[in-house]
């Protein structure tokens, strides 16, 4: 699962794992608002991706576009990594 880190404008940042049902809100959502395919507009769609993941956590957000306002950057972040399983003698 691909992890994005958004970065507001007032410095806050968060960490969002972007599901596949989000990817695929997002990929409908662009063609219902006539920005063409994923590939046409991937910057959007990978902010609606992120906007999506987040409303399906449960946050209460204002629409797409005022949420979008102040954002300042979405880069991939590295997924939080699970301890391994091993000998706790070792």
């Amino acid at each position: 699962m691909a992890t994005t880190r958004i970065t507001y404008t007032d410095g806050k940042h968060e960490i969002v794992p972007i599901t596949m049902r989000a990817t695929c809100k997002a990929e409908a959502h662009a063609i219902d608002a006539g920005w063409g395919p994923i590939t046409q507009s991937p910057v959007r769609s990978g902010a609606y991706a992120a906007y999506a993941a987040l409303r399906m956590a449960g946050r209460t957000m204002p629409d797409f576009e005022h949420w979008l306002d102040p954002v300042a950057s979405f880069d991939l972040a590295a997924p939080k990594e699970e301890p391994e399983e091993g000998n706790p003698t070792d």
